[in-house]
């Protein structure tokens, strides 16, 4: 039956259950809270990139006169 099973104490299983929590709690607080999309959008940090057909023109220099 010792072969089936591995042996993990319960001191063991704590520990790695406290260091995934640690892990997570640190991946939690690192990133970024958006409470809604208004948010999001105005964000410098989720500036999603535009495709390579769009250009980026200055507001005092329309396409069309």
């Amino acid at each position: 039956m010792s072969k089936f099973h591995s042996m993990v104490s319960r001191r063991d299983f704590m520990k790695g259950l406290g260091m995934a929590g640690a892990g997570i709690g640190a991946v939690a607080a690192s990133a970024p809270v958006f409470h809604d999309i208004d948010e999001l959008i105005a964000s410098d940090t989720a500036v999603q990139p535009r495709p390579w057909w769009v250009k980026e023109r200055p507001i005092d220099d329309p396409t069309m006169r």
